[in-house]
């Protein structure tokens, strides 16, 4: 765990860092020798960058450089038509300079980017061979050393500023013509004083020539799927082109403006790593079968810049699993057998309970019934006309059944008094409640070694709260008091959690406040704090009272008082 949150939280702060507007400052040679690779710039970097990574609120600036510098656009963001306007700007562009300044460029940049508001991130991207070949009277047209002094403080300067700059190298390596006209490139030194690790353009690798610069993620969709039913994963491989993770989290897809993505899903990237987000989708029942070729549109942090946000995926659609089942897994099952489980615990204690309630019964019952039989005796003899037993032989005794049979008489003719006596004395003999209580184990009835229970009461707050503000406070430890949460509730006025303390020091109860705003004539702990009147403020100033005592059930207060009034 304390390895996974530091990384959780550098995700979000690069999340959060990538989100921000930024003001992106394109500088494009547009020299002779740009000429085979300006098409392809043009089409994977700067339609990619307008149509995918940059959002509403960013500005795009174009900067261009042959002979000298110009700015060519500079447009915010803030509908589809500035979007346009750069694209038809862009259009216009071509590289037909036959010289190269590229101290003047460098040095024009600085100065652009500086005047910039500074509300926005700045990023710039310079893409250039790294020539300098500039015109004849321009004062940048200096020895070889020179100018790659000039070229190394232009970069330093533009480094101080703190922006985030990226340089292509176009082409990777110089030509047999620039070699043979003694021009060499000054590339090695625009990165060294950047600070920067220039980066080769690579034509077999122009699709992913935007996020080798700006360092934006990159998603490709799969190859096709084949047969697939109502239900069928799609691959998407995203590749993380900056230094830092970034958690890419999938909240929606759609087919034709109909949702199919079944639940969201994420996945972490590392820095400079691949990924692949198994987007799960689930097809509508009207979805018709066969080949399919569809447009699929998915839900991706914005902040991330992850580019494309949309593209084909093609999949047979064989119709199968159309009925919209539930779906179990292995969670389901062990939710049952919980339940199971719960319910077998629950019936087997109730029927120990009763097992246990109906012993005691019999016990009781066989307690009291042992005198039947002596009392039975003593009616018979008591009756007229019976004879008495033998002098030094104890009478017999008749089973229980057969006295009741004998004292309960039917059809019986002649006196019934005895009789009626003898079923008086039998009754007399049932068990009762007393005699039941009577024969139950003496279980837990020795005194106890746990502290008193201790009542809080708060002046003009209703007490009548249950066990609300009744606690056992045991030796060593604390209980809270205050709002919210807290062991003792203070709710007669709004306070915070955890205002106060009640302590136990060795059977002695110590109150210790926290916020000294609610009890400003305390001036430290309150020593043997039971029956003392503590003062205590609320927010508003109103004046309130805490005590804390034994807790005494009402019951029992009543119990104290009718025994304290005497008879006379």
């Amino acid at each position: 765990m304390k390895r996974i949150l530091p990384l959780v939280l550098f995700v979000l702060v690069a999340a959060a860092a990538m989100a921000s507007d930024v003001d992106l400052v394109v500088v494009m040679d547009t020299s002779e020798s740009m000429f085979p690779y300006f098409e392809d710039l043009r089409n994977y970097l700067i339609e990619d960058l307008l149509e995918e990574k940059l959002h509403r609120g960013d500005t795009f600036h174009l900067l261009s450089f042959s002979g000298s510098p110009e700015l060519e656009t500079a447009v915010p963001l803030a509908d589809e038509r500035a979007a346009e306007k750069a694209f038809g700007r862009l259009a216009l562009l071509h590289p037909l300079g036959r010289y190269t300044d590229l101290i003047a460029a460098l040095r024009f940049v600085h100065q652009y980017v500086r005047q910039l508001p500074e509300t926005n991130a700045k990023t710039v991207l310079l893409l250039t061979d790294g020539i300098h070949d500039p015109p004849p009277g321009s004062p940048n047209r200096l020895p070889p050393e020179e100018v790659r002094a000039a070229v190394r403080a232009a970069a330093e300067a533009i480094r101080r500023e703190g922006w985030t700059v990226q340089v292509l190298k176009v082409p990777a390596e110089l030509t047999a013509a620039d070699k043979a006209n003694g021009l060499p490139s000054t590339i090695d030194d625009i990165g060294a004083g950047l600070g920067i690790t220039v980066i080769p353009y690579d034509p077999g690798r122009n699709a992913e020539v935007t996020g080798l610069l700006t360092g934006y993620p990159a998603l490709a969709f799969p190859e096709p799927l084949g047969e697939v039913g109502r239900r069928f994963t799609v691959p998407l491989r995203l590749r993380n082109f900056s230094k830092d993770p970034i958690l890419v989290r999938l909240a929606g897809a759609q087919i034709d403006h109909v949702e199919v993505l079944e639940r969201p899903v994420e996945v972490a990237i590392p820095a400079n790593s691949s990924g692949v987000l198994d987007a799960r989708l689930r097809l509508p029942l009207s979805f018709p079968t066969g080949a399919q070729e569809r447009e699929l549109v998915l839900d991706l942090p914005a902040g991330l810049r992850i580019s494309p946000m949309r593209g084909t995926v093609a999949f047979t659609y064989t119709g199968r699993g159309g009925l919209n089942l539930p779906r179990f897994n292995i969670l389901y099952v062990v939710y049952l057998l919980l339940a199971a489980g719960a319910v077998y615990a629950l019936v087997r204690l109730f029927l120990l309970m009763r097992r246990k309630l109906h012993e005691v019964s019999l016990a009781g019952l066989a307690k009291s019934s042992a005198g039947e039989p002596a009392v039975a005796a003593r009616a018979q003899g008591s009756a007229p006309g019976r004879r008495p037993s033998r002098a030094g032989k104890p009478a017999a005794a008749a089973p229980v059944a057969l006295a009741r049979k004998q004292l309960i008489p039917i059809m019986k003719s002649g006196k019934r008094a005895p009789t009626v006596r003898a079923a008086a004395a039998a009754r007399a003999a049932r068990p009762t409640a007393a005699s039941l209580r009577r024969s139950l184990p003496a279980v837990g009835r020795g005194p106890s070694t746990l502290p008193p229970l201790i009542e809080m009461r708060v002046s003009l707050q209703n007490s009548h709260v249950g066990f609300r503000n009744v606690h056992r406070v045991l030796p060593g430890t604390t209980r809270s008091i205050g709002g919210g949460a807290s062991s003792y509730l203070v709710f007669i006025t709004r306070v915070h959690r955890g205002i106060a303390e009640i302590r136990n020091e060795g059977g002695g109860y110590t109150f210790i406040p926290l916020a000294s705003e609610y009890f400003p004539e305390l001036s430290g702990t309150v020593k043997h704090c039971l029956g003392a009147e503590i003062p205590f403020t609320g927010p508003k100033g109103h004046r309130h009272t805490i005590v804390f005592r034994e807790w005494v059930s009402s019951l029992d207060e009543i119990n104290a008082l009718m025994r304290s009034v005497r008879r006379d």
